[in-house]
């Protein structure tokens, strides 16, 4: 083995001087070569062109001596890499926990990296999407908002900076007249939107023009169905374009089919189909359209930027223009703008979290890097001899280390397609546990970008924990290694602090990674405990719609109404009402209001929520009534209009004073002419309307009666399971119109369920990754006390033998891991204190700087320390003295 290392150097030294002697004769030769043409008349670069070609066999040798060269360092790897699989494989326990330490690391990685991937980093799928922007209108506060109509005209009108600019809004609608009626999810865009986000649909065409104020030609309205609906419902039939369907008893042509792939907008619940704005012309008589309302905030708009234009000069312009239509418009509230990328307003909601949680689950594997870097160090002592034969051999540093990352990259590939495996099956958990709103979710796959980062994690893992041993191995001289491997009382002082400093890593990182689920943990905690303001035991909930064409203004009330009334009288039911937003729901409908008596600055106006509500609403989910009255059937549009406020309200705008009998105009009109002053009849308690953890705002209710609507949420309580009262509800609506769909149902229980998803998710996940951190922390610390205490068997013998107590040793040994873990727990902290600042958006009721968390932390991480101290302490405390003075 010795000869055919030194023969392997005195070849490879043998070919370079070659290569070098050719080099330089052929240098030679084309300078002489060179002359001797000039001389007969030719230029300089001809003459050398000539010599060149003349002596191409010297070249050629020269290539031949080099491609040999590369065959031999080839066939050098190809021999490291068989050498390291003979190596390992002797090892098979040190092995399989590297490959599995690494595997449980790199499969985390992988599956957290999977769903940043198709949530973040992979481009929106449509032309140019990074010219794609957002165009958010802002209310006062700089609070997103949705835009108005004729605002939406006047920026696209105004504005020299987008090349396209297209309007959007999302509603419920019922397809009938194809069997079953229904439920679907409908989009009214603007005409140009398809050509914005450079979209053709497979069948058909997209929206003309004129399409956007105006019915089709037949007098129908143009609409393009999803690929989705068009697959499942009508049998993926060709002829469909060009044919009418009916939705919402309306007729519309359909012009187009989209693309299998096409979703817009990017959302959690896809939509069925796209209808023009055509429809949003049509009105009531008497009535403007919700076009002409500027102040009917609706829409989003979505607009693409001209080629070398950047978002600022976009930003810019934008917000001049808003700023003068504050001016012509000065009786509607002053709005902002803000320019932003598509793909921020698609994914920025669920950046945070899932930035933490790779940021996370990168320190997991930090932190088995450094345990396997241990195990390397660790092991690389045992072959000593070994390194010390090779560099007696003539082996350099450089030699040494190339093998030793050989083995650390072998270990961490082999790891990396373990961890790949698990990776699959941790992308399928995943999904199952996060929430259904994140966006893009359907996109979470395993695709060349997955398998090229595990392949690149793989790899850099490999040499981060190959690296100190490498370097341990390189720095060994012959002398020195005699000396290790003899009677001597401890180990060499630079491995023993390195592996120290390792351990030390280990324990700061799993200190930031508990004190960050501790602090969620802390937060989901006080959130469950949190009041919503009403009782959701025992309470059903469902939605239904009515089409506006068969039901309108006071045929709307007259429905629910009767649903009510044969809804409570069902067997198990003790009340029933309906609402619109439902709490919870995620719905935000705003109003700006005006009290009587006393004016308010058009700059800052007063404003509040918005919910219609039937009779008996507020005492079927248990909202308390504090003062006056609910609503009665008698509350109706031929009566007074009435108005019931929350606390919230009352206390800001009627401090020291009864509200009942105070008059109110909230912003919204429906129902009337013009928005009429209400008289205040109640008083209720506040409900988290938006969130578990919102504040509760000003809220006003309003009688269905005096503000006809077609859509509303029933709620039903009931004295049984509400799940068993389903089949009974279903009937009971069929039977008062088989045309209206029943969807939405849910129980309340399940809605705060929702709420807590993605609190619950995140805590789960990073508890879980600040658990597994801790254990490798532990089984670190663990074996560096234990492999310490078996090198100084040898002292613990003399300590023994000079009359040291047990406990003595035991101190000895337990207080060398609680100084590393004390060390590692001060850093963690003070790491933890600047990170944990990046948390405080995703907390409630807790401070990022939450002493008792720290405490408890660090409690947390001097039992383990004890624990993970104590077995190997124990352990030498037993060592015979007399065999001790004979270890070696």
């Amino acid at each position: 083995m010795p000869g055919r290392i030194l023969s392997l150097f005195r070849n490879l030294f043998r070919e370079r001087a070659v290569e070098q002697a050719l080099d330089d004769e052929l240098r030679s030769s084309v300078e002489v070569l060179t002359e001797e043409k000039v001389k007969q008349g030719l230029s300089q670069s001809a003459a050398r062109r000539e010599a060149l070609m003349e002596l191409g066999g010297v070249e050629q040798v020269k290539e031949e001596v080099r491609a040999a060269r590369a065959g031999r360092i080839l066939e050098d790897f190809a021999r490291d890499v068989r050498f390291a699989f003979r190596t390992l494989a002797k090892s098979p326990g040190f092995t399989a926990v590297v490959v599995l330490t690494l595997a449980l690391g790199i499969g985390a990685n992988t599956a957290i990296f999977s769903v940043v991937n198709a949530v973040l980093l992979r481009p929106l799928p449509f032309a140019a999407p990074d010219r794609l922007m957002s165009v958010v209108s802002m209310r006062r506060g700089n609070v997103p908002d949705n835009a108005s109509y004729p605002d939406f005209a006047d920026w696209r009108a105004q504005n020299q900076v987008f090349s396209e600019m297209a309007a959007y809004t999302t509603d419920n609608f019922t397809l009938t007249g194809q069997g079953e009626a229904l439920h679907i999810q409908g989009a009214d865009v603007s005409a140009d939107l398809f050509s914005l986000l450079g979209v053709k649909p497979i069948l058909g065409r997209a929206f003309l023009p004129t399409e956007d104020k105006l019915p089709t030609a037949n007098g129908a309205f143009a609409i393009v169905l999803s690929h989705r609906l068009w697959r499942e419902r009508f049998h993926a039939d060709p002829g469909l374009v060009g044919r009418t369907i009916e939705i919402d008893n309306r007729d519309f042509t359909v012009v187009g089919v989209a693309p299998p792939d096409f979703q817009f907008p990017i959302q959690g619940e896809p939509v069925d189909f796209w209808m023009t704005m055509a429809i949003n012309f049509v009105s009531a008589p008497g009535e403007p359209s919700m076009v002409e309302q500027r102040g009917a905030h609706y829409l989003d708009v979505i607009a693409r930027l001209k080629p070398g234009v950047p978002r600022a000069e976009a930003q810019a312009e934008m917000s001049t223009i808003v700023s003068r239509l504050n001016k012509q418009y000065a009786g509607n509230a002053p709005r902002g703008v803000e320019v932003l990328p598509e793909i921020d307003r698609v994914a920025g909601p669920a950046r945070p979290a899932l930035v933490i949680l790779l940021a996370a689950v990168g320190c997991v594997l930090l932190i088995a890097c450094a345990n396997v870097a241990n195990l390397m160090l660790a092991r690389g002592a045992s072959r000593q001899k070994e390194m010390a034969v090779r560099a007696a051999l003539g082996a350099g540093r450089g030699r040494m280390i190339r093998q030793m990352l050989t083995e650390s990259v072998l270990l961490a590939m082999l790891g990396g397609v373990l961890g790949a495996g698990l990776g699959l099956w941790g992308i399928s958990a995943l999904i199952r546990l996060l929430p259904v709103d994140i966006p893009r979710l359907a996109g979470v796959r395993v695709d060349s970008a997955v398998f090229l980062f595990a392949a690149l994690v793989s790899m850099l893992t490999g040499i981060v924990f190959g690296l100190a041993p490498a370097a341990q191995a390189s720095r060994l001289a012959f002398v020195e290694s005699l000396k290790e491997s003899g009677r001597g009382l401890s180990e060499g002082l630079y491995r023993s602090r390195g592996r120290g400093l390792l351990v030390v890593a280990d324990v700061a990182v799993a200190a930031v990674l508990l004190v960050g689920a501790g602090l969620l943990i802390n937060s989901f905690l006080r959130l469950q405990r949190v009041d919503p303001g009403f009782n959701p035991q025992h309470v059903l909930t469902f939605k239904m719609d009515l089409p506006y064409v068969r039901y309108s203004g006071l045929s709307q009330t007259q429905f629910f109404e009767r649903a009510i009334d044969r809804l409570g009288h069902l067997p198990g039911v003790l009340s029933a009402s309906a609402v619109l937003p439902l709490p919870l729901d995620g719905d935000d409908v705003g109003t700006f209001l005006a009290i009587e008596g006393r004016p308010v600055a058009e700059a800052n106006p007063l404003r509040a929520g918005y919910t219609w509500v039937e009779p008996g609403y507020f005492s079927t989910v248990g909202i308390p009534l504090m003062k006056g009255r609910d609503f009665t059937a008698a509350d109706d549009l031929a009566t007074t209009p009435v108005v019931v406020i929350n606390q919230t309200l009352a206390r800001q705008f009627f401090p020291s004073q009864d509200p009942i009998g105070k008059r109110i105009k909230p912003g919204i009109s429906n129902g009337y002419k013009a928005s009429p002053m209400r008289e205040v009849v109640g008083v209720v308690g506040d409900v988290r309307q938006y969130g578990l953890a919102s504040v509760p705002g000003p809220e006003v209710y309003v009688p269905l009666g005096q503000s006809p609507l077609g859509s509303m949420n029933f709620v039903v309580r009931t004295a049984v399971d509400p799940l068993t009262m389903v089949g009974a509800i279903r009937q009971e609506m069929g039977e008062m119109d088989k045309n209206l769909p029943f969807y939405g149902v849910k129980t309340f229980n399940q809605y705060l369920g929702e709420g807590f998803a993605q609190p619950r998710f995140l805590t789960l996940l990073l508890g879980l990754f600040a658990a597994l951190a801790l254990a490798l922390a532990a089984i670190g610390l663990y074996g560096l006390v234990s492999y310490s205490a078996s090198r100084r068997t040898h002292e613990i013998g003399i300590r023994l033998a000079l009359g040291a107590e047990k406990r003595d040793v035991l101190r000895l040994v337990v207080g060398q891991g609680f100084k590393l873990t004390l060390m590692g727990a001060v850093i963690g902290a003070a790491g933890a204190l600047a990170l944990t600042r990046f948390l405080s958006g995703l907390l409630y009721g807790v401070r990022p700087t939450d002493l008792p968390t720290f405490l408890a932390v660090m409690l947390i991480l001097m039992a383990v320390a004890l624990v993970a101290s104590y077995i190997p302490a124990r352990r030498a405390t037993k060592v015979d003295p007399m065999v001790a003075l004979r270890y070696e």
